[in-house]
Protein backbone atom coordinates (compact mmCIF):
# COMPACT_ATOMS: atom_id res chain seq x y z
CA UNK A 1 0.00 0.00 0.00
CA UNK A 2 1.15 3.52 -0.81
CA UNK A 3 -0.04 6.77 0.73
CA UNK A 4 1.24 9.54 -1.53
CA UNK A 5 1.17 13.01 0.04
CA UNK A 6 1.46 16.05 -2.22
CA UNK A 7 1.62 19.58 -0.90
CA UNK A 8 3.54 22.81 -0.96
CA UNK A 9 6.52 23.58 1.23
CA UNK A 10 5.64 23.96 4.93
CA UNK A 11 2.15 22.51 4.41
CA UNK A 12 2.76 19.99 7.20
CA UNK A 13 3.29 16.82 5.16
CA UNK A 14 6.18 15.48 7.24
CA UNK A 15 4.35 15.94 10.52
CA UNK A 16 1.23 14.36 9.06
CA UNK A 17 3.24 11.39 7.76
CA UNK A 18 4.76 10.75 11.20
CA UNK A 19 1.34 10.86 12.85
CA UNK A 20 -0.07 8.43 10.27
CA UNK A 21 2.81 6.07 10.99
CA UNK A 22 2.11 6.28 14.70
CA UNK A 23 -1.64 5.68 14.39
CA UNK A 24 -1.63 3.01 11.68
CA UNK A 25 -1.41 -0.69 12.45
CA UNK A 26 0.69 -1.06 9.30
CA UNK A 27 4.49 -0.67 9.56
CA UNK A 28 4.80 2.13 7.02
CA UNK A 29 8.20 3.19 5.72
CA UNK A 30 8.55 6.91 5.14
CA UNK A 31 10.30 8.76 2.33
CA UNK A 32 10.28 12.53 1.92
CA UNK A 33 11.71 14.80 -0.75
CA UNK A 34 13.23 16.66 2.21
CA UNK A 35 15.50 13.68 2.76
CA UNK A 36 16.93 14.26 -0.69
CA UNK A 37 17.39 18.01 -0.29
CA UNK A 38 18.39 18.30 3.36
CA UNK A 39 20.07 15.06 4.38
CA UNK A 40 21.41 13.13 1.40
CA UNK A 41 23.86 15.79 0.26
CA UNK A 42 25.81 18.23 2.41
CA UNK A 43 24.62 21.82 2.31
CA UNK A 44 27.92 22.95 0.82
CA UNK A 45 26.68 21.48 -2.47
CA UNK A 46 23.56 23.67 -2.41
CA UNK A 47 24.56 26.55 -4.65
CA UNK A 48 23.85 30.26 -4.56
CA UNK A 49 24.23 32.79 -7.38
CA UNK A 50 27.43 32.05 -9.34
CA UNK A 51 28.42 28.83 -7.55
CA UNK A 52 28.47 25.49 -9.45
CA UNK A 53 24.96 24.19 -10.05
CA UNK A 54 25.56 20.46 -10.28
CA UNK A 55 23.23 19.58 -7.40
CA UNK A 56 20.63 21.93 -5.91
CA UNK A 57 20.70 25.68 -6.32
CA UNK A 58 18.57 28.64 -5.23
CA UNK A 59 17.01 31.27 -7.41
CA UNK A 60 15.64 34.40 -5.74
CA UNK A 61 13.10 36.80 -7.23
CA UNK A 62 10.05 38.93 -6.41
CA UNK A 63 6.45 38.40 -7.46
CA UNK A 64 4.30 41.15 -8.97
CA UNK A 65 3.50 42.47 -5.49
CA UNK A 66 7.10 42.55 -4.32
CA UNK A 67 6.91 39.40 -2.21
CA UNK A 68 10.13 37.37 -2.12
CA UNK A 69 10.19 34.04 -3.98
CA UNK A 70 12.75 31.27 -3.48
CA UNK A 71 12.99 28.43 -5.95
CA UNK A 72 15.13 25.38 -5.21
CA UNK A 73 16.15 24.15 -8.65
CA UNK A 74 17.53 20.70 -9.38
CA UNK A 75 20.86 20.53 -11.17
CA UNK A 76 21.70 17.53 -13.36
CA UNK A 77 23.08 15.45 -10.49
CA UNK A 78 20.06 16.18 -8.33
CA UNK A 79 17.64 15.26 -11.11
CA UNK A 80 19.37 11.92 -11.64
CA UNK A 81 19.43 11.24 -7.91
CA UNK A 82 15.71 11.99 -7.69
CA UNK A 83 14.94 9.55 -10.52
CA UNK A 84 17.23 6.90 -9.02
CA UNK A 85 15.51 7.31 -5.66
CA UNK A 86 12.14 6.66 -7.29
CA UNK A 87 13.59 3.54 -8.91
CA UNK A 88 14.82 2.42 -5.49
CA UNK A 89 11.34 2.94 -4.05
CA UNK A 90 9.99 0.73 -6.86
CA UNK A 91 12.17 -2.10 -5.54
CA UNK A 92 10.73 -1.65 -2.04
CA UNK A 93 7.19 -1.61 -3.43
CA UNK A 94 7.81 -4.81 -5.39
CA UNK A 95 9.04 -6.46 -2.21
CA UNK A 96 5.74 -5.65 -0.52
CA UNK A 97 6.67 -2.78 1.79
CA UNK A 98 4.02 -0.19 2.67
CA UNK A 99 5.23 3.35 2.01
CA UNK A 100 4.26 6.90 2.80
CA UNK A 101 5.75 9.15 0.14
CA UNK A 102 5.95 12.87 0.87
CA UNK A 103 6.50 14.94 -2.28
CA UNK A 104 6.27 18.44 -3.70
CA UNK A 105 5.00 17.93 -7.24
CA UNK A 106 6.15 21.24 -8.67
CA UNK A 107 6.67 19.67 -12.10
CA UNK A 108 4.30 17.14 -13.69
CA UNK A 109 7.31 15.11 -14.84
CA UNK A 110 7.88 14.06 -11.23
CA UNK A 111 4.63 12.15 -10.85
CA UNK A 112 4.98 10.72 -14.35
CA UNK A 113 8.25 9.20 -13.14
CA UNK A 114 6.56 7.87 -10.00
CA UNK A 115 3.70 6.28 -11.99
CA UNK A 116 5.75 3.29 -13.13
CA UNK A 117 6.95 2.56 -9.58
CA UNK A 118 3.47 2.99 -8.09
CA UNK A 119 2.03 0.44 -10.55
CA UNK A 120 3.74 -2.28 -8.52
CA UNK A 121 1.55 -1.45 -5.49
CA UNK A 122 -1.77 -3.13 -4.85
CA UNK A 123 -3.29 0.15 -3.63
CA UNK A 124 -2.24 3.78 -4.07
CA UNK A 125 -3.91 6.62 -2.19
CA UNK A 126 -3.14 10.12 -3.46
CA UNK A 127 -3.70 12.70 -0.74
CA UNK A 128 -3.68 16.46 -1.25
CA UNK A 129 -2.18 18.22 1.77
CA UNK A 130 -3.46 21.80 1.59
CA UNK A 131 -2.70 24.78 3.79
CA UNK A 132 -3.45 28.48 3.48
CA UNK A 133 -0.49 30.41 2.13
CA UNK A 134 -0.19 32.79 5.06
CA UNK A 135 -0.01 29.88 7.49
CA UNK A 136 2.62 28.19 5.31
CA UNK A 137 4.67 31.38 5.38
CA UNK A 138 4.31 31.66 9.17
CA UNK A 139 5.61 28.11 9.58
CA UNK A 140 8.35 28.81 7.08
CA UNK A 141 9.60 31.75 9.13
CA UNK A 142 9.78 29.53 12.24
CA UNK A 143 11.94 26.89 10.55
CA UNK A 144 15.70 27.04 10.21
CA UNK A 145 15.75 24.76 7.16
CA UNK A 146 13.52 27.02 5.02
CA UNK A 147 14.28 30.12 2.98
CA UNK A 148 11.72 32.89 2.91
CA UNK A 149 9.59 32.70 -0.20
CA UNK A 150 9.75 28.93 -0.81
CA UNK A 151 6.12 28.29 0.09
CA UNK A 152 4.89 31.22 -2.02
CA UNK A 153 7.02 30.22 -5.00
CA UNK A 154 5.67 26.68 -4.99
CA UNK A 155 2.10 27.35 -3.91
CA UNK A 156 0.47 27.57 -7.33
CA UNK A 157 2.68 24.90 -8.92
CA UNK A 158 2.18 21.82 -6.79
CA UNK A 159 -1.56 21.32 -7.16
CA UNK A 160 -1.67 21.01 -10.94
CA UNK A 161 -5.00 19.96 -12.42
CA UNK A 162 -3.78 16.83 -14.19
CA UNK A 163 -3.67 15.00 -10.85
CA UNK A 164 -6.81 13.84 -9.08
CA UNK A 165 -6.93 13.01 -5.38
CA UNK A 166 -8.59 10.34 -3.31
CA UNK A 167 -8.61 12.57 -0.26
CA UNK A 168 -7.86 16.19 0.63
CA UNK A 169 -6.84 17.41 4.08
CA UNK A 170 -6.25 20.99 5.18
CA UNK A 171 -3.61 21.53 7.84
CA UNK A 172 -4.24 25.26 8.29
CA UNK A 173 -6.12 25.01 11.58
CA UNK A 174 -6.58 21.29 12.27
CA UNK A 175 -4.20 19.33 14.46
CA UNK A 176 -2.08 16.76 12.63
CA UNK A 177 -3.24 13.95 14.97
CA UNK A 178 -6.82 14.56 13.87
CA UNK A 179 -5.92 14.67 10.19
CA UNK A 180 -3.84 11.51 10.51
CA UNK A 181 -6.89 9.77 11.95
CA UNK A 182 -8.91 10.95 8.94
CA UNK A 183 -6.33 9.49 6.55
CA UNK A 184 -6.03 6.19 8.41
CA UNK A 185 -9.80 5.73 8.59
CA UNK A 186 -10.19 6.64 4.93
CA UNK A 187 -7.62 4.05 3.91
CA UNK A 188 -9.26 1.37 6.01
CA UNK A 189 -12.76 2.16 4.69
CA UNK A 190 -11.90 2.63 1.00
CA UNK A 191 -10.23 -0.46 -0.44
CA UNK A 192 -10.34 0.62 -4.09
CA UNK A 193 -8.81 4.11 -4.47
CA UNK A 194 -9.36 5.55 -7.94
CA UNK A 195 -7.23 8.67 -8.36
CA UNK A 196 -4.09 6.84 -9.48
CA UNK A 197 -6.00 4.78 -12.05
CA UNK A 198 -7.61 7.97 -13.35
CA UNK A 199 -4.15 9.42 -13.82
CA UNK A 200 -2.96 6.34 -15.73
CA UNK A 201 -5.99 6.32 -18.02
CA UNK A 202 -5.55 10.00 -18.86
CA UNK A 203 -1.94 9.45 -19.87
CA UNK A 204 -2.27 6.56 -22.32
CA UNK A 205 -0.84 7.47 -25.73
CA UNK A 206 0.31 5.67 -28.87
CA UNK A 207 3.52 6.24 -30.76
CA UNK A 208 4.42 4.61 -34.10
CA UNK A 209 6.80 1.67 -33.79
CA UNK A 210 10.46 2.50 -34.46
CA UNK A 211 13.67 0.48 -34.37
CA UNK A 212 14.37 2.09 -30.98
CA UNK A 213 11.47 0.05 -29.61
CA UNK A 214 12.98 -3.31 -30.62
CA UNK A 215 14.65 -3.79 -27.23
CA UNK A 216 11.24 -3.35 -25.60
CA UNK A 217 9.70 -5.90 -27.99
CA UNK A 218 12.52 -8.32 -27.19
CA UNK A 219 11.78 -8.12 -23.45
CA UNK A 220 8.03 -8.23 -23.85
CA UNK A 221 7.81 -11.11 -26.29
CA UNK A 222 10.08 -13.21 -24.06
CA UNK A 223 8.06 -12.38 -20.93
CA UNK A 224 6.05 -15.38 -19.77
CA UNK A 225 2.70 -13.54 -19.63
CA UNK A 226 3.10 -12.46 -23.27
CA UNK A 227 4.83 -15.53 -24.66
CA UNK A 228 1.98 -17.72 -23.42
CA UNK A 229 -0.36 -16.09 -25.96
CA UNK A 230 2.12 -14.90 -28.60
CA UNK A 231 4.02 -18.16 -29.19
CA UNK A 232 7.21 -18.50 -31.19
CA UNK A 233 9.17 -21.57 -32.27
CA UNK A 234 11.90 -20.67 -29.77
CA UNK A 235 12.75 -17.74 -27.55
CA UNK A 236 12.69 -14.51 -29.47
CA UNK A 237 16.14 -13.24 -30.42
CA UNK A 238 17.11 -9.72 -31.38
CA UNK A 239 17.66 -11.00 -34.92
CA UNK A 240 14.16 -12.49 -35.03
CA UNK A 241 12.67 -9.21 -33.80
CA UNK A 242 14.59 -7.33 -36.47
CA UNK A 243 13.50 -9.71 -39.20
CA UNK A 244 9.82 -9.67 -38.28
CA UNK A 245 9.32 -6.01 -37.43
CA UNK A 246 11.74 -4.08 -39.64
CA UNK A 247 9.08 -3.59 -42.31
CA UNK A 248 6.39 -2.85 -39.72
CA UNK A 249 8.37 0.29 -38.90
CA UNK A 250 7.87 1.32 -42.52
CA UNK A 251 4.18 0.50 -42.43
CA UNK A 252 3.96 -2.73 -44.39
CA UNK A 253 4.28 -6.52 -44.26
CA UNK A 254 5.12 -8.77 -47.19
CA UNK A 255 2.85 -11.73 -47.84
CA UNK A 256 3.19 -13.92 -50.97
CA UNK A 257 5.63 -11.37 -52.44
CA UNK A 258 3.02 -8.65 -52.05
CA UNK A 259 3.31 -5.76 -49.61
CA UNK A 260 0.26 -4.99 -47.53
CA UNK A 261 -0.22 -2.09 -45.08
CA UNK A 262 0.19 -2.79 -41.37
CA UNK A 263 0.10 -0.12 -38.71
CA UNK A 264 2.21 -0.85 -35.61
CA UNK A 265 2.30 1.27 -32.45
CA UNK A 266 3.75 1.17 -28.98
CA UNK A 267 1.37 1.87 -26.10
CA UNK A 268 2.76 4.42 -23.66
CA UNK A 269 1.54 5.35 -20.19
CA UNK A 270 2.89 8.59 -18.76
CA UNK A 271 5.42 8.47 -21.63
CA UNK A 272 6.74 5.03 -20.66
CA UNK A 273 6.43 2.25 -23.29
CA UNK A 274 4.25 -0.47 -21.78
CA UNK A 275 2.90 -2.55 -24.66
CA UNK A 276 2.27 -3.12 -28.35
CA UNK A 277 -0.78 -2.67 -30.60
CA UNK A 278 -1.30 -3.06 -34.36
CA UNK A 279 -4.08 -3.03 -36.93
CA UNK A 280 -4.53 -3.95 -40.59
CA UNK A 281 -7.26 -4.86 -43.05
CA UNK A 282 -8.58 -8.28 -42.01
CA UNK A 283 -8.72 -9.38 -45.66
CA UNK A 284 -5.06 -8.64 -46.31
CA UNK A 285 -3.48 -11.42 -44.25
CA UNK A 286 -4.48 -15.07 -43.76
CA UNK A 287 -5.36 -16.17 -40.24
CA UNK A 288 -3.07 -18.59 -38.44
CA UNK A 289 -4.57 -22.08 -38.80
CA UNK A 290 -8.05 -21.14 -40.01
CA UNK A 291 -9.83 -19.11 -42.67
CA UNK A 292 -12.29 -16.24 -42.49
CA UNK A 293 -14.93 -15.61 -45.10
CA UNK A 294 -13.93 -12.44 -46.88
CA UNK A 295 -16.32 -9.56 -46.47
CA UNK A 296 -17.15 -6.56 -48.60
CA UNK A 297 -17.35 -4.44 -45.48
CA UNK A 298 -14.19 -2.67 -44.36
CA UNK A 299 -13.07 -4.59 -41.29
CA UNK A 300 -9.83 -4.04 -39.36
CA UNK A 301 -8.02 -6.73 -37.39
CA UNK A 302 -6.40 -5.72 -34.12
CA UNK A 303 -3.69 -7.40 -32.04
CA UNK A 304 -2.23 -6.09 -28.79
CA UNK A 305 -0.57 -6.95 -25.51
CA UNK A 306 0.61 -5.22 -22.36
CA UNK A 307 4.32 -5.97 -22.01
CA UNK A 308 5.14 -4.44 -18.63
CA UNK A 309 3.73 -6.79 -16.01
CA UNK A 310 3.03 -4.06 -13.43
CA UNK A 311 0.43 -2.55 -15.78
CA UNK A 312 -1.68 -5.71 -15.88
CA UNK A 313 -5.00 -6.03 -14.00
CA UNK A 314 -5.56 -2.28 -13.97
CA UNK A 315 -8.05 -2.03 -16.85
CA UNK A 316 -5.34 -0.29 -18.88
CA UNK A 317 -5.68 -2.70 -21.81
CA UNK A 318 -9.41 -1.96 -22.13
CA UNK A 319 -8.86 1.80 -21.97
CA UNK A 320 -6.03 1.60 -24.49
CA UNK A 321 -8.05 -0.54 -26.94
CA UNK A 322 -11.08 1.76 -26.74
CA UNK A 323 -9.00 4.89 -27.31
CA UNK A 324 -6.96 3.29 -30.09
CA UNK A 325 -10.04 2.16 -32.00
CA UNK A 326 -11.59 5.60 -31.67
CA UNK A 327 -8.44 7.30 -32.96
CA UNK A 328 -7.11 4.92 -35.61
CA UNK A 329 -9.70 2.34 -36.65
CA UNK A 330 -13.22 3.80 -36.47
CA UNK A 331 -12.45 6.65 -38.94
CA UNK A 332 -11.57 4.16 -41.71
CA UNK A 333 -13.35 0.87 -40.94
CA UNK A 334 -16.90 -0.27 -40.30
CA UNK A 335 -15.88 -2.90 -37.75
CA UNK A 336 -12.93 -4.38 -35.85
CA UNK A 337 -12.05 -8.08 -35.52
CA UNK A 338 -10.00 -9.89 -32.86
CA UNK A 339 -9.27 -13.58 -32.36
CA UNK A 340 -7.90 -14.29 -28.87
CA UNK A 341 -7.07 -17.80 -27.72
CA UNK A 342 -10.22 -19.27 -26.18
CA UNK A 343 -8.25 -20.03 -23.00
CA UNK A 344 -7.21 -16.38 -22.65
CA UNK A 345 -10.17 -15.42 -20.50
CA UNK A 346 -8.64 -12.10 -19.45
CA UNK A 347 -8.29 -10.98 -23.08
CA UNK A 348 -11.84 -12.06 -23.93
CA UNK A 349 -13.25 -10.14 -20.95
CA UNK A 350 -11.20 -7.09 -21.94
CA UNK A 351 -12.51 -7.15 -25.50
CA UNK A 352 -16.07 -7.59 -24.22
CA UNK A 353 -15.61 -4.45 -22.11
CA UNK A 354 -14.72 -2.63 -25.31
CA UNK A 355 -17.91 -3.74 -27.06
CA UNK A 356 -16.71 -6.84 -28.94
CA UNK A 357 -19.18 -9.69 -29.31
CA UNK A 358 -18.39 -13.35 -29.94
CA UNK A 359 -19.02 -14.42 -33.55
CA UNK A 360 -17.94 -18.04 -33.20
CA UNK A 361 -15.49 -20.27 -31.39
CA UNK A 362 -13.14 -22.78 -32.98
CA UNK A 363 -11.64 -25.90 -31.46
CA UNK A 364 -8.61 -26.33 -33.75
CA UNK A 365 -7.07 -23.88 -33.34
CA UNK A 366 -8.65 -22.85 -30.03
CA UNK A 367 -9.82 -19.41 -31.11
CA UNK A 368 -12.69 -17.10 -30.14
CA UNK A 369 -13.63 -14.84 -33.06
CA UNK A 370 -15.00 -11.50 -31.90
CA UNK A 371 -16.29 -8.43 -33.73
CA UNK A 372 -17.10 -4.85 -32.78
CA UNK A 373 -19.34 -2.86 -35.10
CA UNK A 374 -18.91 0.91 -35.23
Amino acid sequence: MIIFLNGTSSAGKSTLARKIMRQSARPFLYYSIDHLVNYWIDEKFVAFENEPRDWFFHEFSLDDNGNPLTHIVDGPNAIQLHWDMIDALAVLIQKGYDLIIDEVLWDEKIFARYADALCFANRVYIVKVACELLECERRESDREDRFKGMARALYNQVYYQELSYDLEVDTTATQPEQLASVVVQFVENHKTPQAFYQYLYKHITFTPLTVEHFDDLFRWLNAEHVRQWWPHDSHWTQAAIQQKYETYVQGYKTIDNTTKPIHAFVIECAKKPIGYIQFYDVNDFPRDGYELVKTKDSVAALDMYIGEVQYLNKNIAAVAIAEFMQMHIKPNFAACFVDPDSANFAAIRTYEKCGFRVMKTLEKPSITCMLKQF
